[in-house]
């Protein structure tokens, strides 16, 4: 059975994965940290099923060593901005986001927390430094290549109604892949979707990759 790596996105942290990981007791597993929220963290894993949410993605594609066993993205993407006739966010907007970061950066995380679909998140002590590099990726990252790149099965799954990352956007980073669409679902399907999204991690584990 592959190892599970799972990694969190932009000012959460691996509390992120909490029912998703007690729904798949016996299963070895480690998550990333990124640093926001504590110290950071890279799991040391052999051919691992890398399962990522938002922006965890394209740190997995810059940090984890391949060969993967496989890959579950949830609510992802492989650039977040946009360019040329690439339709990703405007930059511009998390260049405001990073300006005001310096002020307050407990409140950029909490109003983007809030807009992902958190009803009262927690934001106080997040590490300023970590949000910046990771504000930063996202303005300016780029994981396409990398992704392209990948040799084993991919199941990229998105929200009908995900406010950060729209189908257009989800459908343009993972083409030609088939994108699985939750109807209705926001930017946060591990948490909404928990049971849904943990059947699937087992479906893959036992080499069912159908979208």
């Amino acid at each position: 059975m592959s190892p599970l790596v799972f990694v969190h996105g932009w000012a959460l942290g691996p509390d992120f994965w909490t029912d998703i990981s007690d729904r798949l007791p016996g299963v070895p597993k480690q998550c990333a940290d990124l640093g926001f929220r504590g110290a950071p963290a890279t799991p040391q894993v052999q051919h691992p099923l890398v399962i990522a949410h938002s922006m965890g993605l394209m740190w997995a594609l810059d940090t984890l060593p391949r060969p993967w066993s496989g890959l579950i993205a949830f609510n992802s993407f492989t650039r977040f901005s946009r360019q040329g006739d690439f339709p990703g966010v405007e930059p511009r907007l998390v260049g405001r986001m990073t300006a005001k970061l310096e002020q307050a950066p407990s409140a950029v995380a909490r109003d983007f927390l809030i807009r992902c679909g958190l009803d009262d998140p927690m934001t106080d002590g997040l590490d300023k430094d970590r949000l910046t590099q990771g504000l930063k990726q996202l303005e300016h990252g780029d994981g396409r290549d990398e992704f392209a790149r990948l040799d084993c099965p991919v199941l990229a799954v998105a929200g009908s109604t995900d406010p950060i990352v729209t189908l257009e956007h989800a459908t343009a980073c993972f083409a030609p892949r088939p994108l699985t669409v939750i109807e209705g679902g926001g930017h946060l399907l591990p948490l909404t979707h928990a049971a849904w999204v943990a059947q699937r991690i087992k479906a893959a584990l036992n080499g069912d990759w159908t979208p």
